[in-house]
């Protein structure tokens, strides 16, 4: 790993190497990205902003792998059809780069809990998990591909209230459902894939190194400029992969390319404990439709928790937001934490029953990226679309719009493609 500052380049050759890459951000997809285009035989530089790779919104999210099921607000279904297919490559394309085994990473599978209040009805949800189920069967006949390598497809059925499993509070959660979709843990996930960046030979991580700005260079390619430390240097690349995902838009802009409607940032809490569960201690419960949240049981990787009334702390429209993550003291964020437990233990009796130290709490938090200004307890606002995601390209720029952690590894090959100008 490179800590020291980016070096100015010394000489100046006739031609840039056409083979050497530059990515933005070594989230999820940007360390995807940048290893499968090690893989083709490109030199990648892979810029951090952190301390280290995959360690902001791809470490403290709830890692689910979507089914399309959450997003039954988009009535066109292209919001799910998209999850379903970025969820049938996640396995696959995950092995290529790392030593990924479903097994050590999987949670429980989830429940699905109509909460009072619901900006959809049971029918109207039914009717969508139902597209959901019957998309899914058709991609996976199409690609012989298997969800996360576990053999359930998809699925779901309705609980009866009398059958409500551990502790749910049917006075908050009027209908319940069983499905088949998973989530894998971010945390090990961003172990496996720091391991392999650190592993291979073709590419260079500068952590700590901030892109302050791209513009195109006499030879054809781009110039990157880069601070660390207070001190500057820059460096040229025949292409740039631009997959930040807090300062992507500035760097954007100067080059063209700008979002396709108004956007927002959003700064959420994504609670994690570190205490060893069984399957049966706790739900994987995710509440519909509208402003709640999940519950994820990771079995001995310990659990998941956020509530969004208290655990989504800030938004803005500003181009670059707030530096929100710098900005909470450990007792302001326990203080979130605390609420948003408070708030679950209403709905979910079992975590009253689990006994931990606060210690084993991590109240982590991270910036949502996201087309639309209208929080998400409305019904007409963009944020309940998540589809128009994926890669602008303007001569050798690209810049990478993930969406959601189900599509990284899909937007990590699908950059690479793009820089080899398959697609």
């Amino acid at each position: 790993m490179r800590t020291a500052p980016l070096p100015l380049e010394r000489s100046t050759p006739t031609r840039l190497d056409p083979k050497h890459i530059a990515v933005i951000g070594a989230g999820a997809a940007g360390a995807c990205a940048a290893l499968e285009l090690a893989a083709r035989g490109y030199r990648v530089t892979l810029f951090e902003r952190g301390q280290q790779a995959v360690a902001e919104a791809s470490y403290v999210n709830e890692g689910k792998v979507h089914l399309g099921f959450i997003y039954a607000m988009d009535g066109s279904r292209r919001t799910a059809r998209k999850m379903i297919e970025g969820a049938l490559v996640f396995e696959d394309y995950l092995k290529r780069w790392t030593d990924y085994n479903a097994a050590a990473a999987v949670s429980t599978p989830f429940f699905y809990g109509v909460h009072r209040g619901s900006l959809m009805a049971l029918p109207q949800l039914i009717e969508h998990y139902t597209a959901c189920v019957d998309y899914y069967r058709q991609r996976a006949a199409a690609t012989g591909l298997d969800y996360l390598g576990l053999g359930v497809g998809a699925a779901f059925e309705r609980v009866p209230e009398v059958r409500f499993p551990h502790g749910i509070n049917p006075e908050y959660i009027e209908h319940l459902l069983q499905t088949t979709e998973y989530a894998v843990d971010p945390r090990h996930i961003a172990g496996l894939l720091r391991e392999s960046l650190a592993a291979e030979s073709r590419v260079t991580l500068f952590t700590e190194h901030a892109v302050t700005g791209v513009e195109p260079s006499q030879r054809g390619g781009y110039r990157v400029a880069v601070a660390h430390n207070g001190e500057t240097g820059t460096a040229e690349f025949s292409q740039v992969v631009n997959a930040a995902w807090f300062r992507r838009l500035p760097l954007d802009r100067p080059l063209g390319i700008v979002p396709s409607a108004p956007w927002s940032h959003r700064y959420k809490f994504g609670n994690r404990v570190a205490y060893r569960l069984q399957p049966d201690q706790l739900p994987s419960l995710t509440c519909v439709q509208g402003p709640f949240g999940d519950v994820v049981n990771f079995g001995e990787r310990g659990f998941f928790l956020s509530w969004y009334p208290t655990g989504r702390t800030g938004m803005s429209v500003e181009e670059v937001p707030p530096e929100w993550d710098a900005g909470y003291s450990r007792e302001q964020r326990m203080v979130v934490f605390r609420r948003s437990l408070g708030e679950w233990r209403l709905r979910c009796a079992d975590l009253a029953r689990l006994d931990y130290p606060e210690t084993a709490v991590d109240p982590a938090g991270g910036v949502i990226y996201a087309l639309g200004t209208e929080d998400v307890d409305h019904r007409t606002t963009r944020l309940h679309d998540r589809y128009a995601v994926g890669i602008q390209s303007r001569d050798g720029y690209h810049s990478v719009d993930t969406g959601k952690y189900t599509l990284a590894p899909l937007t990590g090959m699908a950059i690479a493609d793009r820089v080899c100008g398959v697609a």
